[in-house]
């Protein structure tokens, strides 16, 4: 069947679904109203399975203290500079603490505890919290904020259309929100986890665009991300794995006494540069060759959007 007639799981409209694919036990829907793709069936698997999944409990561990690249647009745009900002989905603070040097009044939720504790004590974040957007919206009122940010976020959730009319709430007259989600323009072998139970849904400026008209925000600027080769040299070191990868970084950290060993302290400090060398010599080429045919095709990594709270959501 390459189509029905149905809710949507995004916009809740009856509306006609046109398949996509299926992964597992999902199957992929594109809405014909709202243009957004969602998984059937269209379920969040709570915050136990990612404090289990080693692409987020490890990052408590291991502090990003530097800004990603969905980040540096916000950082770049600056928007409503001096006011509060919720980042929802906040990790472990990498973006909060860049916001705060930039003048901001920073707050954020993840449900991730451990996260939070590290973003506590590894960056002094203070106003940063381990509740759900529910929650947080009943902790500060209506109209509390300036800015809210959602990086990385609104794929995972089975409700984005209630989240972002609650973020339109929380925010005051004038207040805008920035978000990035993955570009459904990217392929597979880019973006192996682009799947459920991890994402939920899949976006293009049109979907994003829609979405955002019909919870009470107007777009101000609306980027696709573009592959970067750099990208391209991370996904061949991971891809060879094994072969050519020895986790000389995590066999030189120190640990333990051996902190107290100032010449091995030295040789970790300068080993991640030595590795990046090395996959820059090893895999170059080949990712400058792939490079060259994702910019041909037109593929896009994300998207990145900044949006106004300036009209009334509609039904």
């Amino acid at each position: 069947m390459n189509q029905k007639e149905t809710t949507c799981g995004i916009c809740h409209r009856q509306t006609i679904l046109f398949y996509k694919e299926t992964h597992q036990s999902h199957t992929l829907w594109e809405c014909s109203l709202c243009s957004g793709q969602f998984w059937d069936p269209m379920k969040n698997p709570g915050s136990e399975w990612y404090e289990k999944d080693e692409r987020y409990s490890s990052r408590n561990q291991n502090l990003r203290a530097k800004p990603e690249r969905n980040h540096r647009e916000f950082l770049s745009d600056l928007p409503r500079v001096g006011g509060k900002v919720l980042d929802i989905g906040m990790g472990t603070g990498n973006f909060l603490s860049a916001a705060k040097a930039s003048g901001y009044d920073c707050y954020g939720i993840d449900f991730d505890r451990d996260a939070i504790a590290a973003a506590r004590t590894g960056l002094g974040l203070s106003n940063v919290y381990p509740l759900s957007l529910a929650a947080a919206s009943q902790k500060f009122g209506s109209g509390f904020f300036n800015v809210v940010t959602l990086f990385e976020v609104l794929e995972h959730l089975e409700n984005p259309e209630d989240v972002l009319r609650l973020i339109n709430d929380l925010l005051n007259e004038k207040g805008v929100v920035a978000i990035s989600v993955p570009h459904r323009n990217c392929p597979a072998y880019l973006k192996p986890h682009d799947l459920p139970p991890r994402h939920l849904t899949r976006w293009n400026e049109a979907s994003l665009t829609k979405i955002l008209n019909r919870c009470g925000f107007a777009v101000i600027r609306l980027k696709a991300l573009k592959i970067p080769l750099s990208y391209l040299i991370t996904k061949f070191h991971f891809w060879s794995r094994g072969v050519t990868s020895f986790n000389l970084v995590k066999k030189m950290t120190p640990t333990g006494p051996a902190k107290k060993n100032i010449l091995r302290k030295v040789i970790y400090g300068i080993l991640p540069t030595v590795a990046r060398a090395k996959d820059w010599l090893l895999f170059g080429l080949p990712a400058f060759v792939l490079w060259i045919y994702v910019l041909l095709r037109g593929y896009r990594l994300g998207l990145y959007v900044l949006a106004e709270r300036n009209k009334t959501a509609t039904k």
